[in-house]
């Protein structure tokens, strides 16, 4: 899975943001997209189609999860923007199956700067992009924090 730290973004045909809380969180689930969102113009991608399975647990049907996956297959999405894998499944060998099936599909997913165990950006004085990530990491309520 790609992240904040790649190189500059390449071309995507259309991009997507997939997001999924149990139990349901209108608010955090908004939360997080309007800050995919912003990632993806940062990145310079095109707008985000948005797939949502809000308040659906990871071990049951995903309806959106599944609509985006075809539309990956079918080459109309090439980019998957992301809170981080959790929202695939919370299950770390699950997740991780998830992303590479995107991948083998030859679909990058890119993760939201700033997730709790990752590398942290460069300091805001060296990258715009670095206090933009942490400020975000900052701001995130405490319960989207130890997602």
């Amino acid at each position: 899975m790609d992240d904040h730290l790649t190189g500059p973004a390449r071309r995507s045909r259309a991009a997507a943001i997939y997001l999924r809380c149990y139990p349901r969180d209108a608010a955090g689930t908004e939360y997080q997209r309007t800050a995919l969102e912003g990632f993806a113009l940062q990145r310079g991608l095109p707008a985000p189609y948005a797939f949502t399975d809000d308040g659906r647990r990871s071990g049951g049907p995903l309806p959106e999860l599944e609509r985006l996956l075809r539309r990956v297959e079918q080459g109309w999405v090439d980019t998957v923007l992301v809170p981080g894998p959790f929202v695939f499944s919370l299950d770390d060998r699950a997740s991780a199956a998830t992303v590479r099936r995107l991948e083998e599909l030859g679909c990058r997913v890119l993760e939201l700067p700033g997730r709790a165990g990752r590398a942290r950006p460069p300091a805001p004085r060296d990258s715009p992009d670095g206090h933009a990530a942490r400020t975000l990491a900052a701001s995130r309520p405490p319960a989207l924090r130890s997602a």
